[in-house]
């Protein structure tokens, strides 16, 4: 009976993939009927940054080569990210670590990425987008040797790696693709398809990812070292290209490394900012805390599951939900945003439910986790959209950065109340992801309401952000004359 059930995943399996590869090419087509016809507006309004860019260059041909050449660089990045990620827990237990010390490494680089993380993501926009996306490989190749020692501390620095380039991944390179965008002078909305281009390889990637991985355990019994070693080539390749072909975009110089996380504190000032910085930072959170659970969820009741098989088809449904966003920003239907994105946080949060409360029947639960990755591929990009429209470019990769601040700081706490002292159950977690998806909604359909918050609601907002910045301020100023008393 088991084997039956299986047999008709892989059937809805392949049903998947080829509806998501139709829907990417109908939307790919009417948006290039779109570009060659002159195109709609966008669907909401610009900021002055951008209604000020230059219009230097605006042929679809020269959008079409820089797209393809970042797409190129990024899509091996998230390639040497899921490589890391896959055959971790298996490497480590041929070491004969424990699940606690496995958990604890896990909560080392999610420390890192909350605090050194942050402060090296924000300082891209002073020292420069292209070198950190090349330090972002580099870190990749240094955490793979670092991952061949069988010894916790050594295996505690690849962690501080891997926490860094993650806390990288999320910031400078959204940052220099689309200060690059703008620089060339290629039509805003644009931006539309290469964000939901990225969420689609990403999906691929994935798949492509885990596929390798498998290959390479399996050939010649090399182990699961091989995953890391082609995750360290994959960035090397990555790197050279960066180095060969990019151009370096900086934001503003400042000599204090303080003054990014300043600037992004005055950019949370705007309320839409702001806003959207919680919704990002919810729905990142719910990705995280379901890529903690979902295996455990899966086999509550002690029952074997094959995990890859649900992965590729979690993955494949990414991919329908990215082409649906396609169809729905890109194609002849051009939704605003503010029309279906609220909407699909809740059904997100909806698809959600069922498996907080422990429900067991799996087909009911692998319906339910399909449908919150349809949700995943089609709020990325249009998150990613909002994004380009609020954050401004020179102090894009600062802003970014303090939105995972929150994500960060919330998985660690699960990883160690829930891990290390086993103080969580499952259902709290997921209804932890659930209230941050219902209020990710409510902040989307806030900033989506009107395209002016009135002049009150800033002038209130801006003074409360005014002292948490000013209070930011002070701390940094005191650590610095401790630093400069302590070592001088």
């Amino acid at each position: 009976m088991e084997e039956m059930a299986w047999e008709g995943m892989m059937r809805w399996l392949y049903a998947f993939q080829v509806l998501a590869c139709a829907l990417v090419l109908y939307s790919s087509r009417a948006f290039v009927i779109r570009k060659v016809g002159g195109g709609g507006g966008v669907a909401m309004e610009k900021t002055a940054a951008t209604i000020a860019a230059p219009r230097r260059v605006t042929s679809s041909s020269a959008f079409i080569v820089f797209q393809r050449a970042f797409l190129t660089v990024f899509l091996l990045a998230s390639m040497a990210d899921g490589l890391q990620q896959v055959y971790g827990e298996s490497l480590y237990q041929s070491y004969a670590l424990k699940r606690r010390d496995i958990a604890l490494l896990l909560a080392v680089g999610h420390a890192t990425s909350l605090s050194l993380g942050t402060f090296l993501g924000a300082s891209a926009d002073t020292i420069g987008r292209k070198r950190m996306c090349m330090l972002y490989c580099f870190l990749q190749v240094l955490a793979f040797f670092a991952k061949q020692m069988n010894n916790f501390k050594v295996l505690c620095f690849a962690h501080v790696c891997l926490g860094l380039s993650a806390a990288l991944y999320f910031s400078a390179f959204e940052a220099w693709m689309t200060t690059e965008h703008e620089k060339m002078g290629f039509r805003h909305e644009w931006l539309n398809e290469t964000f939901w281009m990225m969420s689609l390889g990403m999906g691929i990637v994935a798949i492509g990812s885990g596929a390798l991985a498998n290959f390479l355990v399996e050939w010649e019994g090399v182990g699961a070292r091989a995953p890391s070693f082609a995750a360290a080539v994959v960035s090397a390749v990555c790197f050279l290209i960066i180095k060969s072909t990019w151009v370096e975009n900086v934001g503003v110089r400042h000599i204090s490394l303080s003054r990014p996380i300043s600037n992004a504190f005055q950019a949370l000032q705007e309320k839409s900012v702001a806003l959207l910085g919680w919704a990002q930072a919810c729905f990142d959170l719910a990705v995280g805390i379901f890529w903690l659970l979902w295996i455990p969820t899966l086999v509550a009741d002690g029952r074997e599951v094959q995990s890859g098989l649900i992965y590729t088809c979690l993955m494949a449904s990414r991919m329908l939900g990215s082409s649906i966003a396609a169809l729905l920003q890109c194609g002849p239907l051009n939704t605003p945003l503010g029309a279906f994105l609220p909407y699909i946080f809740l059904v997100a949060a909806g698809s959600l439910f069922l498996p907080a409360y422990d429900y067991q029947e799996i087909g009911v639960l692998l319906a339910c986790f399909c449908l919150f990755h349809i949700c995943v591929g089609i709020i990325w990009p249009s998150l990613a959209h909002l994004r380009s429209i609020y954050i401004p470019n020179d102090r894009r990769a600062a802003v970014l950065s303090l939105f995972r601040v929150p994500v960060h700081g919330a998985i660690l706490f699960i990883i160690v109340r829930g891990e290390l002292f086993l103080g969580l159950e499952n259902s709290t977690i997921f209804t932890l992801a659930i209230v941050g998806l219902l209020s990710a909604a409510a902040c989307i359909h806030m900033i989506t309401r009107t395209k002016h918050s009135t002049s009150q609601e800033n002038g209130l907002w801006k003074v409360l952000t005014r002292i948490v910045t000013s209070t930011f301020k002070d701390m940094s100023s005191t650590v610095q004359w401790l630093c400069l008393h302590k070592f001088y």
